[in-house]
C-alpha cells in the first residue's frame, strides 16, 4: 500500500500533467531601438499581448505569428505574448544602441508556460482583447476644487507664441481601428465589459492606442525659455473626453517636471478652479534634452462656453517659471472623432 505523501506526490503530478502547464523561470532578454526594427517569430499565431511601457511599441497583425518591436530611450520593461497553442513566452525588453539581433526564431521550448483554458466558460476571466466599447454607463463627474493660486494672464506671457488653430487633417484611421480590434467582442460570449470590469485599464488602453497619433491641432501650443506644450489632440469615447498634450524640451539640459494641470474659469475676476482627471497617461518626471513626453489626460466628458477658459499649466520643479497654454472652447466642444 503507498503512503500518504506518495500518493499526494502522485495527485499533484496528475493536476500539472492534465493542465498542461510547462513552468521555466527565464525571459528572453531582447535588446531594440527606435531605429532598427526587431522581428519576432512564434511558433502559432499570436493570441494575446500584455504591452510593455509606453517607451516600448510591439505591433502584429490578428491571425499572425509574427510581432514586430520597437524601442525609445528608457527604462527597461517587459513584455508577455500568449499564443493560440497556450504557450506563454516573457521578454526582458531594454534599450540599446547597437542592437545585437535583429530577428528571433522561437521554438515552444522557449516559452515560460503552456496553459489550456477550462471549458467551464463560467470561470475565465474576460480577456482584455475582446472588450466592447460601445454599450454607455455612467461614471461620476469630475470634481473642481478651489485653488488658491491665481494662474498668470497670458499678457505674461508673451516672450511665448500662441496661436491656436485647427487644421483640417484628416483623422488617423489605423490608431482607431486598431482600438475598435482591440477592444471588439462577440455579442454571444456573454463576457464582461472591460469598462466595466477594470475602468482604469480601459482607460490606459485607449490612451496607449491613440497617444501616439499625428498632430491634429498643428498651431495649438505655448513656448517658454524652450520648453513648449502642445495640445495635439482631443478625443471622445463613451462618456470620457481624452487629451493629448505634448511636452517637447529644446534645451541642452534635463527639464523637471513639478506638475501638468488643468485650470478652468468661468468669469472674469474668479480664481481658477484645479480639474481632476480620472487618469493620467505616460506623463513623466523630468524630460531629456531635446526630448518629448507625450501625455494623455482623462476627464468626464464636458463643453464649456465661450465665456469660460480652459488652460493647461506647466510647473517647473526648479524653479517658478510656468508655461501656460490656452484652450479655445471651439477646440474643446469639437473633438476630432
Amino acid at each position: 500500500m503507498k503512503s500518504f505523501p506518495t500518493l499526494l506526490i502522485l495527485f499533484l503530478g496528475s493536476f500539472l500533467f492534465n493542465y498542461s502547464t510547462l513552468w521555466s523561470q527565464t525571459p528572453i532578454a531582447v535588446k531594440t531601438n527606435d531605429f532598427v526594427t526587431t522581428t519576432i517569430f512564434f511558433p502559432s499565431n499570436i493570441k494575446k499581448v500584455v504591452e510593455p511601457a509606453a517607451n516600448f511599441t510591439f505591433i502584429y497583425e490578428s491571425g499572425s505569428n509574427i510581432g514586430l518591436l520597437k524601442g525609445k530611450n528608457g527604462r527597461p520593461s517587459n513584455l508577455l505574448v500568449i499564443t493560440e497553442e497556450g504557450y506563454i513566452y516573457s521578454f526582458a525588453l531594454s534599450y540599446a544602441e547597437e542592437v545585437p539581433e535583429f530577428s528571433f526564431i522561437l521554438t515552444k521550448d522557449q516559452a515560460i508556460s503552456r496553459t489550456i483554458p477550462s471549458n467551464n466558460n463560467s470561470s475565465q476571466k474576460p480577456e482584455v482583447a475582446e472588450k466592447s466599447p460601445n454599450s454607455q454607463h455612467q461614471i461620476s463627474d469630475a470634481t473642481y476644487e478651489e485653488s488658491s493660486q491665481n494662474i498668470p494672464e497670458e499678457s505674461k506671457l508673451d516672450d511665448g507664441i500662441s496661436q491656436i488653430q485647427v487644421t483640417d487633417v484628416p483623422i488617423q484611421q489605423n490608431g482607431s481601428m486598431a482600438q475598435e480590434s482591440r477592444f471588439e467582442s462577440n455579442a454571444e460570449s456573454g463576457e464582461e465589459d472591460l469598462y466595466d470590469v477594470d475602468r482604469e485599464e480601459y482607460y490606459r488602453i485607449y490612451c496607449e492606442n491613440n497617444y501616439l497619433q499625428k498632430t491634429v491641432f498643428k498651431r495649438s501650443f505655448r513656448q517658454n525659455k524652450k520648453i513648449s506644450v502642445r495640445l495635439n489632440n482631443i478625443l471622445v469615447d463613451r462618456n470620457e473626453k481624452y487629451f493629448v498634450v505634448q511636452i517637447e524640451n529644446n534645451s541642452k539640459k534635463k527639464y523637471d517636471i513639478a506638475g501638468l494641470s488643468f485650470f478652468k474659469k468661468s468669469k472674469v475676476g474668479q480664481l481658477e478652479k484645479i480639474m481632476n482627471p480620472l487618469y493620467t497617461f505616460n506623463l513623466q518626471e523630468s524630460i531629456d534634452p531635446e526630448g518629448i513626453n507625450e501625455v494623455v489626460y482623462v476627464f468626464k466628458n464636458f463643453n464649456i462656453s465661450a465665456r469660460e477658459k480652459i488652460s493647461v499649466v506647466l510647473a517647473d520643479a526648479n524653479s517658478d517659471n510656468m508655461v501656460i497654454l490656452p484652450l479655445d472652447y471651439l477646440l474643446i466642444n469639437s473633438p476630432s472623432n
